[in-house]
């Protein structure tokens, strides 16, 4: 009987220490999710109607507070996120802003068009560029009659957005007439290859300093000039011996 109530005794404050365990586990991950739930972050939301394709002012947004989830990420919750952008959609009063639906602003001309350059295996970046960088695009197309042709199909094209992407380097858009947008269309679906090439803008500051060398080097050859002027100079005593004789 003794070894009977020693084991129900043992079992008993086993029991016991195991549920004061969990107990305490369960009242700790129900503290973290009141805390999770009570901490809160602001997000960016319309204000008042927003119509699509309109630019994004701060007088449009308003900041509301939110619990933080894993969802927060997708919402706007910086004011720089907003600055310069547009909203593709249309946004009702009230509506949480997120990233998917605001797009940086491209200043660009009224006449122009951005088009994109997708890098793959016809279109050849040959050097790194980034927005603002000027371009040259080489087009190499193939035909029966010239066979491989190789030119230089626009220049000095300024670059005015880049878009990451999850394979492979960035997307490239470059702002050109509507002519010239018509003819880089054409190109990419008809070319055998396009490179582009990036503009050195820095070697132009550069020239002028070598054309301004030049004038120095010729200052140190005057000097040699005057030589010949002192040997002329000996001649003149023949003329005194000469006066001499006649005396």
């Amino acid at each position: 009987m003794i070894d009977a109530k020693r084991k129900a005794f043992i079992f008993l404050t086993l029991a016991f220490l195991l549920a004061v365990v969990a107990a305490g586990f369960i009242i700790n991950q129900i503290q973290m999710a009141q805390e999770s739930l009570g901490e809160t972050v602001e997000v960016a939301a319309a204000d008042g109607d927003i119509q699509s394709y309109t630019t994004l002012e701060a007088g449009d947004i308003q900041w509301v507070e939110m619990p933080k989830t894993a969802q927060v990420d997708s919402f706007i919750q910086k004011s720089d996120d907003i600055e310069d952008s547009i909203s593709i959609v249309n946004l009702k009063e009230g509506d949480l802003v997120t990233k998917s639906v605001v797009r940086k602003k491209i200043d660009i001309p009224a006449n122009h068009r951005v088009v994109w350059l997708n890098p793959g295996e016809n279109v050849l970046v040959d050097q790194g560029v980034a927005e603002g960088d000027l371009v040259d695009v080489i087009s190499v197309l193939e035909n029966k009659e010239k066979g491989v042709t190789t030119q230089r199909l626009l220049e000095n094209v300024q670059v005015v957005q880049m878009e990451e992407r999850e394979e492979g380097p960035p997307a490239i858009k470059v702002s050109l007439s509507v002519e010239d947008a018509e003819k880089l269309i054409f190109t990419q679906n008809a070319a055998k290859q396009i490179r582009v090439l990036r503009v050195n803008q820095v070697t132009k500051g550069e020239e002028p300093k070598q054309q301004e060398q030049k004038p120095t080097e010729e200052k140190k050859e005057e000097p040699k000039q005057e030589q010949p002027k002192k040997e002329e100079q000996k001649p003149a005593e023949p003329k005194q011996d000469a006066k001499k004789d006649e005396q």
